[in-house]
């Protein structure tokens, strides 16, 4: 059984203890062929696109930039940075990138965060590359916003309603499980929910550990995702790690086998 994680945050990962031969290794044996790390500080941006040349078949990335702190950031050279690397095909997405109103509650860093989020899915318009979207208690407001991407869009970690992911459906938008989907009743639901053909899996690591001892999370780990959606929707782990491995091929066009 092949699979992806279609989300991790390597940088975060490593800080965490984690050593980048274990955590490659630990996914060869779990049959995940290949993860996209998502990078949301300009610093480890840089981090992300060495490791992606060093393992350019293992190792995808999409930048992003967090929605809870576009506020502090320097918008306009984040873009300018994101344009650079995807002008020299180094990268596979724009995002994370979106909303949060968990974390942000004032509301005109909300009305900011909707002008800077316009922006992003203006870039990845230009780009023609695929929107990955953080929309954290955001979900719906989001939507709006994404009425104006041209480009295929990833709802990550995605824990809205089942209206609103029906919605995000209806536009052809894909909804990535998390491996959280073993303890959580939203993503559950969801799992069972939405077709498998509109499904992606991600670990989010180091966050969102499926194994409650092991609180650090790591691509590997996407194969928990797998297994419980297949036990979900009541079908085989092949059939769920091939289609929403091919979903993820699809989406950010890569060359893996």
């Amino acid at each position: 059984m092949k699979s992806i994680d279609t989300h991790c945050h390597l940088h975060h990962t490593l800080k965490r203890g984690a050593k980048l031969g274990n955590i490659l290794s630990n996914a060869k044996k779990a049959g995940v062929i290949a993860m996209i790390d998502s990078p949301v500080y300009i610093e480890n941006y840089q981090h992300s696109i060495r490791l992606h040349n060093q393992f350019p078949s293992t190792i995808f990335v999409s930048l992003g930039v967090p929605p809870a702190q576009y506020h502090e950031l320097d918008i306009d050279l984040m873009i300018e940075k994101i344009r650079e690397h995807a002008e020299k095909k180094e990268i596979v997405a724009v995002g994370e990138v979106g909303l949060d109103y968990y974390w942000v509650k004032k509301e005109a860093i909300r009305e900011k965060q909707h002008e800077i989020f316009g922006k992003f899915i203006n870039l990845a318009n230009e780009l023609n590359l695929p929107l990955v979207i953080h929309s954290r208690d955001a979900e719906g407001d989001s939507l709006i916003d994404l009425a104006n991407a041209e480009t295929s869009v990833v709802m990550h970690s995605f824990s809205g309603t089942i209206d609103v992911a029906l919605e995000c459906i209806n536009r052809g938008y894909f909804i990535s499980i998390p491996t959280a989907v073993t303890n959580r009743k939203k993503h559950r639901k969801l799992a069972e929910k939405i077709p498998l053909e509109f499904l992606l899996t991600e670990t989010d690591s180091p966050y969102l550990s499926p194994i409650p001892e092991k609180k650090r999370n790591e691509p590997a780990n996407v194969v928990f995702a797998v297994k419980e959606i297949a036990k979900l929707k009541e079908i085989s782990e092949e059939v769920v790690a091939n289609i929403t491995l091919e979903n993820a091929k699809k989406i950010f066009k890569l060359s893996i086998e």
